[in-house]
């Protein structure tokens, strides 16, 4: 992007005799595009128009994989079968070719599907494509997987279960003090739990209740005593104010009386009321003050009188207060008896609570022996339905054995690869080579052994393997016995020291391939660090050659 902003690379794709050419931009802000042309530089110059696909797999997919669709994994989809493919029939180098379903390494960014498919939808993309999967068998493994997920999870239910079952036994041994060696039901030498859940539950239902205490009588005599507590205080009160106000009243008349008379030194000396003139001075000399006559007499006598009435009420007072004390001896006698009563009735409520609380606790402990009875006799219950019904079992094996049909069915297509693989093995290396390809429910196997050739590696082997078996799926597709296109690319398969020999004898083979079957009906494309034979090294073979040094002789003739 930095260094050729401005870059692109193009390819020209025949697809069924239609030349598609599809354009990738290197740099930013640029679409890439797919169009129908004769050249790259048709489509360069007619550049990206509206409707172009932005990739080639809708186009080969339909060339090619028609009858793929709506029979690919879930995980795959329609819109990815040869995204899938193409990263088998492009193997990344950095697979190193390790297995036949290794073929995009999570190293690379190629956001391909392929990178993140499980082993079993990769075979089973291999296997569609290699027409050794039908229908019947897809349907079969569906069911299958199905099937075993229900299984599954059957089983881990049956083992919640069972640990439950023995969780509850445990609580139950424990609620009751026995020992684990105690079961469910009776033996001849002991009792089972049941019985003994029925033996507690039995005495706790014996258990006599204790009986409450009257209380209520306690409290009607408290009731009672604090009503005429209240009466005798309002009485005295009564009383008290009447006394009193009598005592202020004597008081006042008192008051009255003696404002006629002055206190000296020398003793009580009367004088008139109105000009407070001395009374022996008046009645010798006469007023000179007053202009009204006094009437001496009836002073006196109201005087008398108010002194009279005083003294009476001093009296009545007198006996109210005697009859407050009567009162408050009675209120206090009262208070005492009060105090009696609420100590009676709070050792009474003392005692209630005591026998309610005692009779709560029988009943927490029938509560408590029936709860344990019902879950004895629910675990005995459960104990009984405790081993798996496995419901699936039957189904699961029919699916199983639908699918071993549908792999014997597919044994004459596989048998068809293994004959191509044996014959590539035995041409590539004639001396004492066997392979054989097997389909199980393990998987695809590819096998391949070597009599009396120590010097090829086991690490070698298993990558001559790989690649014999690419070969083997890329004759069948010209044969038109696959629905893959005739086209494979191997990146560099010269690996784990395998000998040049043996590397020289693999293009030998393509190359007796392409002269046997007259018009080239298949590419493949090798990149290697090894020059191809001799009579290979020309320019209708070698399509590019690279050096790391000097800079122009690299993949963009600079130094990136």
């Amino acid at each position: 992007m930095a260094k050729l902003p401005n870059g692109l690379v193009a390819a020209e794709v025949i697809v069924d005799g239609d030349c598609w050419i599809a354009v990738r931009y290197l740099g930013l802000g640029s679409s890439s595009f797919v169009a129908r042309a004769d050249s790259v530089e048709d489509a360069l110059a007619r550049g990206r128009q509206e409707g172009d696909a932005a990739s080639l797999d809708p186009i080969v997919t339909r060339a090619f994989f028609s009858g793929l669709n709506g029979r690919s994994p879930q995980e795959v989809g329609d819109e990815h079968i040869w995204d899938v493919l193409r990263a088998w029939l492009s193997r990344d180098q950095e697979c190193r070719l390790g297995d036949i379903l290794a073929w995009r390494t999570a190293k690379t960014q190629t956001r391909s599907r392929a990178q993140v498919l499980s082993e079993t939808a990769k075979l089973t993309m291999v296997r569609l494509a290699l027409r050794a999967l039908d229908a019947e068998e897809q349907q079969a493994a569906a069911r299958e997987r199905e099937l075993a997920s229900a299984a599954e999870e059957e089983r881990r239910k049956h083992a919640y279960d069972e640990q439950r079952l023995a969780d509850r036994l445990g609580a139950l041994r424990s609620a009751l003090g026995v020992e684990d060696e105690i079961g469910l039901d009776d033996t001849l030498d002991q009792k089972g739990l049941v019985s003994l859940a029925e033996t507690a539950l039995a005495e706790a239902m014996r258990a006599d209740l204790p009986a409450p205490p009257d209380v209520s009588a306690l409290f009607d005599r408290l009731g009672d005593l604090n009503t005429r507590r209240a009466a005798h205080v309002e009485d005295r009160q009564t009383t008290e104010r009447d006394a009193e106000r009598k005592r202020l009243e004597a008081e006042h008349l008192r008051s009255e009386a003696s404002v006629g008379e002055i206190d000296i030194t020398q003793g009580r000396i009367r004088v008139c009321t109105i000009c407070r003139v001395s009374i022996d001075q008046v009645l010798a000399q006469g007023c000179g003050i007053s202009l009204e006559r006094c009437d001496v007499a009836a002073i006196k006598a109201e005087i008398e009188a108010k002194q009279k009435k005083a003294a009476n009420l001093d009296q009545e007072a007198e006996r109210a207060e005697s009859e407050a004390k009567r009162i408050a001896a009675i209120i206090t006698q009262i208070d005492q008896e009060i105090r009696i009563a609420e100590g009676q009735a709070k050792g009474a409520d003392i005692a209630l609570r005591a026998a309610q609380q005692a009779a709560a606790n029988i009943q927490d402990r029938v509560y408590q022996a029936r709860r344990l009875l019902d879950d004895a006799r629910d675990v005995r219950q459960s104990s009984v339905t405790a081993a798996p019904a496995f419901l699936t079992t039957d189904d699961l094996d029919a699916a199983r054995a639908q699918l071993e049909q549908g792999r014997k069915r597919a044994q004459q297509a596989i048998q068809t690869l293994e004959d191509r693989y044996r014959g590539i093995m035995s041409t590539w290396l004639p001396e004492g080579v066997d392979g054989a390809i097997k389909l199980d429910g393990k998987g695809l196997k590819v096998d391949a052994q070597f009599s009396g050739r120590g010097e090829v590696s086991t690490a070698a082997l298993d990558s001559l393997k790989i690649v014999a078996f690419d070969l083997a799926a890329l004759h069948l597709a010209v044969e038109e016995k696959a629905d893959l296109p005739a086209f494979l690319i191997h990146d560099s398969p010269r690996e784990a020291d395998l000998d040049g020999t043996l590397y020289a004898r693999l293009f030998r083979l393509v190359q007796c391939w392409e002269e046997e079957a007259g018009p080239p009906c298949f590419q493949y494309i090798i990149t290697t660090t090894t020059a191809p034979p001799e009579e290979l090294h020309n320019d209708q073979y070698v399509r590019l050659q690279m050096s790391s040094t000097p800079a122009e002789q690299r993949l963009f003739r600079m130094d990136l």
